[in-house]
């Protein structure tokens, strides 16, 4: 159930620090091109691709994009395929209609993660997009990109060679139980509980499990409205709260 990932290698893992810088990395050196973004000729026969994060005349203060360079164009894939998806417990339309307001103080016990049967039972095992499941929220949702929800995951499998896009909002997890390594377009990540990771609408994200028992456990922030920003400081001055090399 867990990924056959060396922990030496998750550990010595490098990240480039600055929330909202722009950043440039290659895997092979004389990967990039050396002026512009879109040559004629890619540098080792690679295909630029661009993912925007605004509209694409948006103002050079808010504007946010990023240079792919590919092996091969992500266009050509085979035709996609219904999938067989169970969990109907993911929500993102709130309105009236929708749900009901609970004016009760309410409380959780832990929730449970699945438990791991061996040898395997087919649906036994769960990764981290059918171990989602939907607490509250607000708005209607990404049909008008306004409000939010919030969920929970719990599960006990890797998503392997599985990947997943989510095109309705960014998302900020935050692992309670279980450390995760987290495979995205954009690289690798090895993340614990206390800390915080990112992944932004439309991106191809994978995540697997490291700890060789016990499954993982954590929450969820949807934003469907915009994107995650740094609060302003405000009275507490220049060195409270949070700092972009923080990120």
């Amino acid at each position: 159930a867990m990924v056959d990932a060396n922990p030496r290698e998750l550990e010595s893992l490098e990240y480039l620090s600055g929330f909202g810088n722009h950043f440039s990395s290659e895997a092979l050196p004389g990967s990039l091109p050396a002026r512009g973004n879109t040559p004629q000729r890619c540098p080792r026969d690679l295909y630029a691709e661009q993912i925007s994060g605004t509209a694409f005349t948006a103002p050079r203060s808010s504007n946010r994009r990023s240079w792919f360079y590919r092996m091969r164009p992500s266009v050509t894939h085979e035709p996609f395929h219904p999938m067989e998806f169970t969990n109907t417990k993911i929500l993102a339309n709130f309105r009236d209609n929708q749900s009901v307001v609970n004016p009760n103080q309410i409380r959780w016990l832990p929730f449970e993660i699945p438990r791991t049967n061996k040898p395997a039972v087919p649906g036994a095992e769960v990764d981290f997009v059918r171990g989602m499941f939907t607490i509250c929220g607000a708005g209607t949702g990404p049909s008008c990109k306004s409000g939010f929800a919030i969920h929970v995951y719990t599960c006990n499998a890797s998503m392997g060679k599985r990947s997943f896009a989510n095109v309705d909002g960014d998302m900020l997890i935050v692992p309670q139980l279980g450390p995760l390594a987290v495979r995205t377009e954009f690289g690798r990540m090895h993340v614990k509980p206390g800390e915080v990771f990112v992944i932004q609408r439309g991106m191809r994200f994978s995540v697997d499990l490291t700890a060789r028992e016990g499954g993982a456990r954590g929450y969820i922030f949807e934003l469907f409205e915009g994107s995650f920003t740094l609060p302003d400081l405000g009275p507490i001055g220049a060195n409270g709260l949070a700092n972009p090399q923080d990120f």
